[in-house]
């Protein structure tokens, strides 16, 4: 009856999965985006079931954020009514009954120990008692696909539950599609809130600290242990303090630690051994094995993940070094990122290179790609979620970038979609007809492509392997609208470089906040009151009615209009390659009116004003014009010349005469 197309409320689904777990001990995996509420499902169904009378079982297995236990591990525990680990803490009555170490807490990298560490533990599970598994906040891209059907045959399911929106776990949908166990589909907790990286980084230092709170040093030598995992190397004990450890035999895990320090022979660590028969079994059954990854904590500072850099060794100097090599190891001047309340923008390539700008959503793991210069210094874990890119035209350095992301995009299940001027699904399709697909099967990058002609998109589906390029119904554009979402929407205006190119705008839609002001005059403490009350006002529930912290209840709509203020989103325009005309300002000048941000070109000093003429680009002095007059409150320029490498300087000086307003770029190292 709980068919995948089938979606409760979030109280409705936990009222049912309370009535399933009081008559059968099922195995359920929720899965679900991080900030969904997974963990407080969990403690919501333990806290139900204890007060009938029922035992529960939580496997949390999110290394980076765990809910309890010990950080960079999976831990198992048992709900356990007044037991307290840690003050102020949500989730104090999980009691750590067993836990594997994992040394890292990169859930999508180390995918295949941490499925190792959950069969280890449900195996130590008593069949006759419910046990709610807790998923890694993974939704999207291939480790994502992997880890979900991974974990539903490593627990052995017998429901999962997901906690999210269609569009969120858009990318996992065929392995939800081919599971044979029910799935459950439940809007997000009216209380589940976007943990914040700062938060994230606090709580997990909090749960390791304690779990460190009764350490002793310990000194073991190197030549009788097994190093296991992905350590530094042993000639650099610089990298070796901090780093998290798994101590085990051929039995099993006995401890997990941290490096004190790394000598030539032995290895300090701290590790705790609160009771004496633990002390005792250390001497008895010494560790063979310790395993390392990327995990390091050190005192003073959070637990975090270290990446390991390979040694490189210096080049000869009779020989040139490679031409890879250089090219990623370029030192490039980069724009600071553009940080707003949802986003972060940057870009990828500095001011010389490529255009490509990158859009990381603090909602989700999702990013957008405007135009496709060259990827290499785009990171893979960004590539692989990437789900919309718009394109300003088909010349070399605003579309040569993509070969390297349908590199990346093997074995995405989900399409990409591009925005481009007429003639992109034909450029599109004449690079995924230029590769042999003969061993991909099904299994090619799909893409969507979208030419905006006038008032209308003229949308295609091309598929790695497949000749044919499917024609998909046309869409009718209002006020250059070409992309809209719950949070968002993508704006374009056709302009001229000798073809047609494409300016974009991103907008994100109204939010609302809770005033401050007004509720420290109100007598109710803030609670999981205003969670709800957001939650149904944004559902357009107005008439529902908010139980207050004195008893009493109230509508949303007489909260709402003392409570909620609309806050207005942030524009970012994107504008390269136009030539200097009246009518490409005009209509630039009324994308960008009043944004936020203006990322635009600037390929030329006003002194080669006769080259951005030849070549239809702007130059300094009009890049500087558009912004004033748009009334924009911060320009970004880019795109400049290779011709003025050696004194960007003076760009930004020509440019800061008429519009004072730049941020600037500063050397950073890409790669």
């Amino acid at each position: 009856m709980e068919a995948p197309t089938t979606r409760f409320s979030y109280h409705h689904g936990v009222a049912l999965l309370h009535e399933k777990l009081l008559h059968k001990a099922e195995r359920i995996l929720i899965f679900g985006p991080t900030g969904a509420g997974k963990s407080f499902l969990a403690a919501e169904l333990a806290r139900r079931l204890s007060a009938a009378g029922r035992e529960c079982l939580c496997l949390s297995a999110d290394p980076g954020t765990p809910s309890f236990g010990v950080p960079a591990a999976v831990n198992l525990g048992q709900w356990r009514l007044g037991h307290r680990r840690l003050e102020n803490s949500h989730q104090d009555n999980w009691q750590l009954l067993e836990f594997e170490g994992l040394c890292s807490l990169d859930a999508a990298r180390f995918r295949l120990p941490l499925s190792e560490a959950v069969g280890q533990l449900m195996r130590s599970a008593p069949e006759h008692t419910p046990c709610l598994i807790d998923a890694p906040g993974m939704t999207q891209g291939v480790a994502a696909a992997e880890m979900l059907q991974t974990l539903v045959a490593r627990t052995a399911a017998s429901r999962l539950v997901v906690l999210a929106e269609r569009e969120q776990v858009a990318e996992v949908m065929p392995v939800i599609s081919s599971l044979s166990c029910p799935v459950l589909w439940l809007s997000p907790s009216p209380q589940a809130r976007l943990i914040q990286r700062s938060e994230r980084l606090d709580w997990r230092t909090r749960l390791w600290q304690h779990y460190m709170a009764q350490s002793v040093e310990l000194e073991l030598p190197l030549h009788m242990l097994s190093i296991l995992g992905t350590p530094p190397p042993q000639n650099d004990p610089e990298r070796w303090p901090g780093l998290l450890v798994r101590l085990s035999d051929h039995k099993g895990q006995l401890t997990m630690g941290e490096v004190v320090a790394l000598a030539s022979q032995d290895i300090r660590l701290r590790c705790p051994v609160p009771h004496i028969a633990q002390q005792s079994l250390l001497q008895l059954r010494p560790p063979s094995q310790i395993l390392l990854r990327d995990a390091r904590h050190l005192p003073g500072h959070k637990l975090r993940t270290v990446r390991h850099t390979p040694h490189i060794q210096p080049v000869p100097s009779n020989r040139k070094p490679s031409l890879v090599y250089a090219h990623r190891t370029k030192v490039v001047d980069r724009s600071p990122p553009i940080k707003q309340r949802d986003m972060t923008a940057e870009l990828v390539n500095g001011l010389f290179e490529d255009p490509l700008l990158l859009i990381k959503t603090h909602w989700s793991r999702r990013c957008i790609l405007f135009d496709l210069g060259n990827t290499i210094r785009l990171p893979m874990r960004f590539s692989h979620h990437v789900s919309h890119i718009f394109i300003t035209h088909a010349h070399f350095d605003h579309i040569g970038g993509f070969m390297g992301l349908l590199r990346v995009r093997l074995g995405t299940p989900s399409p990409c979609k591009l925005f481009g001027p007429p003639g992109l699904a034909l450029h599109v399709a004449g690079m995924l007809s230029g590769i042999l697909w003969d061993r991909i099967g099904e299994n090619g990058p799909e893409f969507e492509v979208a030419e905006l002609h006038g008032k209308t998109l003229r949308c295609y589906r091309l598929k790695a392997g497949y000749k044919q390029v499917d024609v998909l119904p046309e869409q009718t554009v209002h006020q250059g609208v070409i992309h809209q979402e719950a949070r968002f929407l993508i704006r374009a205006v056709e302009l001229d470089h000798g073809t047609p190119v494409l300016a974009y705008a991103y907008e994100p839609v109204e939010s609302i906040r809770i005033s401050e002001q007004v509720l420290q005059a109100m007598p109710y403490p803030p609670d999981r009151w205003l969670g709800k009350l957001k939650h149904c006002y944004l559902a357009g529930e107005l008439d529902d009615l908010i139980t207050l912290p004195n008893g009493e209840a109230c509508t949303v709509s007489t909260l709402a209009s003392q409570l909620i203020e609309k806050q207005a989103g942030k524009k970012l325009v994107y504008a390269t390659d136009l030539a200097d005309t009246p009518e490409n300002r005009r209509k630039l000048i009324a994308l960008a009116r009043d944004a936020d941000t203006l990322i635009c070109e600037a390929a030329f000093s006003h002194q080669d004003l006769w080259r951005g003429r030849n070549n239809g680009h702007l130059t300094t002095t009009a890049c500087g014009e558009i912004a004033l007059a748009a009334n924009v409150n911060q320009l970004v320029p880019f795109h400049f010349s290779r011709r003025y490498e050696g004194d960007p300087d003076a760009m930004y000086r020509e440019i800061e005469a008429i519009f004072p307003h730049v941020v600037r770029a500063g050397p950073g190292l890409s790669g």
